[in-house]
């Protein structure tokens, strides 16, 4: 995304697919997690963090998860400086977003755990309007919208879209992705 969202983006770009892209950048996150993970990454920076705990549900498909538990070429944790990191590349990613060119297509769950929604919804409603954008949610998707249990659908769904940009999606969920948009519109900034 940064890079598709700078001066230096490639030509020829027929398309670009998000799934659950993460925008969760500082601007978006409330001040005591900027705070936390400065003092940690100062403090602590090979500190590894696992998440295990948080009680997050990436996806409904269990067998998948219980497999990349088990898969020992999976990283499990993260180290401070690395999640320092990721932060500095989503809100650079969440800077660029509004700045690439050519159909998008943004793919999310509703009951997405990983990224928080209000992030999403917020960068949602700040981005100018454009014809080529198309935001797709799923009702019964989360993060791994790929892996889920629903996974067919929303492979369906990108297969269409490369056939077609501006046609809709078969399973609807740019409709939703409309919906919540317009929600967003009238609810304005507080929300």
């Amino acid at each position: 995304m940064v890079l598709l969202g700078s001066a230096h983006a490639p030509d020829g770009v027929a398309g670009t697919i998000l799934v659950a892209p993460a925008l969760w950048g500082r601007e978006t996150m409330p001040f005591y997690q900027r705070w936390a993970l400065w003092l940690a990454v100062n403090l602590f920076p090979a500190l590894e963090l696992t998440g295990e705990g948080l009680g997050i549900v990436p996806s409904d498909n269990v067998e998948m998860l219980r497999g990349l538990g088990a898969d020992p070429l999976v990283l499990k944790g993260n180290r401070v400086d690395t999640l320092n990191g990721l932060v500095d590349l989503m809100t650079l990613g969440r800077a660029a977003a509004p700045h690439i060119g050519g159909p998008v297509l943004y793919l999310y769950g509703e009951k997405e755990e990983v990224l928080p929604l209000d992030t999403v919804d917020t960068l949602l409603r700040e981005l100018p309007p454009d014809p080529e954008r198309t935001v797709a949610f799923y009702e019964n998707g989360y993060h791994m919208l790929l892996r889920d249990l629903q996974r067919e659908v929303v492979w369906r769904d990108i297969e269409a879209w490369i056939t077609d940009p501006a046609a809709p999606l078969p399973s609807g969920a740019d409709e939703r992705g409309r919906r919540r948009i317009g929600e967003m519109a009238v609810a304005g900034p507080s929300r």
